[in-house]
């Protein structure tokens, strides 16, 4: 395979940086651009490449002719600049059949075996590297059909009416030797501008989306941005031939709000803290992907191509905001069918419809994502039965349909998705994790046991399915008890006293005894939507070294002097508490009053009988 790298610009908008040296010269991390570039290729196994040259040719031809790089290198130089596209007629001789091209200012690092594969699985002529990016309102855009082939281009400005898929020209192509056929001749052109619109009827040409990292580094504050991304690591991390690691995020009720089957495109409207949330994952090590029911075409409320602008307007708002969303997937199909005007073409299973997994495996095969270091984060049941399926972290939100009347249990849940973004990426219940892992004496014959009390609202939950990860990653079995499931009926619990008469405490303590030494302990499964039935459920120890049992009377249950014993506390601001308990029974369905009445309740046989308990705790976290 044959590499053309188009080094001869003037590189004028760093003209500071350039008026000795050519732009492709210029160190990113102690090495110039083009030593990046011809190190990507000598590792995807390219074995030749031409270096196009023109302004400020000698540094950079010394540069590559003192070094042995162990391919053939070869340099064509241009007698005057032709653009990015007008002197391959004049190479046409020194071409191979097939062969990738390069833009001299483009920092990268990505995985060309798998950018050639795509190309030719496709049969095509041409091939463009595509991405997103943060700025689309002012980038010339690209277009793709559902098969990936482009179909149209558009060029910046854009009109204000008009929305479009956030998609650009990375500066990587791999083409056919034959497209040289489709050049105007050795005249001064640009593909992007000049050539490429003309191909779209002319030739085979097709767009591969990837989440790698590939960057103009033309303009100051994007070199300056490049070097940090390199400094950092994120160039390599973000090649696809290492794992990846993805949020996939459900659209309607997470990100927008959910209005009852939206076909229209003025109905999407974005949450406040949408594209905030989708930004903080755009700095990260994360991909953002979204994965989406959308029946609306099965039930003929609309088209395909009408969903795809309602689409359109998604990447175009978050656009504006300095957001974008790397992958998007969808399902158009619905399962029942035989009602009057449906779509009947769209009315059968498909193995991507959510709670199927289909969607998330095929962007785990797009993008190498490593489900397992993953989340998803989803506003009803199907969301988490689909993230279960596939295997990845759940979390469910409160926006939307709120994961109401839902009997399966995620992971995690929170308010909203930039409350979800910010717990995966800055994990803030990591160190205490390590603490109790460095504190953990496991025996073969007695496990540990890990209390976590609090008061509610407090995280006790969050923080447990937390430290059970964190004890799974490294290879610690563990059990969760939830103390909730010892909750009596809610009829009765009204009449109760104080919080320990809600748990109808020794009783709890009797079973969990038992459970101790080994006996089956049933429960009733508790909801804190009460729209659910409460469903049986059982506990059994299967020699698991870590027992953590989490409730708000946790601190109260006692064992045998010769279990390890760890006490957490998880506790919040008093004000915090209310918050959270507000938005609890706004959830529920509370009117406001009543959640006033019953919030006095909890402060006086609740908060302050718990609050006290923090004084026995081993440690203390705030949630």
């Amino acid at each position: 395979m044959q590499a053309i790298i188009l080094a001869g610009g003037k590189g004028t908008r760093l003209k500071q940086l350039t008026s000795e040296i050519p732009k492709p010269m210029i160190p990113i991390g102690g090495k110039p651009i083009i030593e990046h570039q011809i190190n990507c290729l000598v590792e995807n196994g390219i074995e030749k490449i031409i270096i196009t040259v023109n302004h400020l040719k000698k540094p950079l031809i010394d540069f590559i002719e003192d070094r042995n790089w162990g391919i053939e290198i070869d340099f064509f130089e241009e007698e005057k600049p032709l653009g990015t596209a007008g002197a391959f007629p004049l190479m046409e001789k020194f071409l191979e059949e097939q062969f990738l091209v390069i833009y001299g200012d483009v920092m990268l690092d990505m995985d060309f075996v798998r950018f050639i594969k795509f190309h030719n699985d496709n049969s095509a002529d041409a091939s463009l590297v595509i991405h997103p990016n943060d700025h689309p309102y002012d980038s010339d855009l690209v277009e793709t059909n559902d098969k990936n082939r482009i179909v149209a281009f558009h060029s910046k400005p854009h009109q204000d009416d008009i929305y479009y898929k956030n998609m650009v020209n990375a500066g990587v192509y791999l083409f056919q030797k034959r497209v040289i056929d489709h050049l105007p001749g050795p005249v001064k052109s640009d593909f992007g501008k000049d050539i490429f619109p003309n191909w779209t009827d002319e030739l085979k040409l097709y767009g591969y989306n990837t989440s790698e990292y590939l960057k103009d580094m033309g303009t100051p504050d994007r070199l300056s941005k490049v070097t940090e991304d390199f400094l950092s690591g994120k160039l390599k991390r973000r090649n696809l031939a290492n794992p990846q690691k993805a949020i996939f995020l459900d659209r309607d009720g997470v990100l927008n709000e959910e209005r009852h089957l939206i076909h229209k495109v003025e109905d999407l409207v974005l949450y406040p803290f949408t594209s905030e949330a989708i930004k903080k994952i755009n700095n990260s090590d994360y991909l953002s992907v979204v994965v989406t029911n959308q029946s609306v075409v099965a039930r003929n409320l609309c088209t395909i191509e009408e969903l795809e602008y309602i689409h359109k307007k998604l990447d175009s708002n978050l656009g504006i905001e300095g957001a974008k969303l790397d992958a998007l997937y969808y399902c158009p199909y619905h399962p029942d069918k035989g009602y009057p005007g449906e779509n009947v073409e769209f009315k059968k299973p498909h193995p991507w419809r959510k709670p199927s997994p289909g969607m998330l495996l095929q962007a785990q095969t797009d993008f190498n994502i490593d489900l397992d270091q993953s989340f998803i984060i989803g506003d009803r049941e199907t969301d988490i039965l689909a993230g279960q399926n596939a295997g990845v972290t759940t979390i469910a939100v409160r926006t939307g349909h709120g994961f109401s009347q839902s009997s399966s249990e995620p992971d995690y849940i929170f308010e909203d998705v930039n409350e979800a973004v910010d717990f995966i990426l800055l994990d803030p219940l990591k160190r205490i994790c390590d603490q109790i892992s460095t504190r953990l004496h496991l025996s073969s014959n007695k496990p540990a046991i890990i209390l976590i009390g609090g008061n509610a609202r407090s995280g006790k939950s969050t923080l447990a399915k937390r430290i059970s990860k964190h004890l799974q990653k490294e290879q610690t079995e563990n059990i969760i008890i939830s103390l909730d499931n010892f909750l009596i009926e809610k009829s009765q619990r009204d009449r109760a006293t104080n919080v320990f008469e809600r748990f109808n405490f020794d009783e709890t303590q009797k079973r969990l005894t038992s459970f101790l030494q080994g006996e089956t302990i049933e429960f009733d499964h508790y909801h804190k939507d009460y729209q659910i039935d409460r469903s049986k459920g059982k506990y059994h120890l299967n020699n698991e070294p870590v027992i953590i049992i989490e409730g708000i009377p946790a601190f109260k249950l006692e064992f045998p002097s010769d279990l390890q014993t760890i006490k957490v506390f998880s506790t919040t601001s008093i004000d915090e508490y209310k918050k959270r308990f507000y938005h609890l029974y706004e959830w529920k369905g509370y009117e406001k009053t009543a959640i006033e009445e019953l919030f006095r309740k909890r402060i006086k046989d609740e908060f302050h009988l718990i609050e006290p308990m923090k004084d026995q705790a081993d440690m203390t976290i705030e949630i």
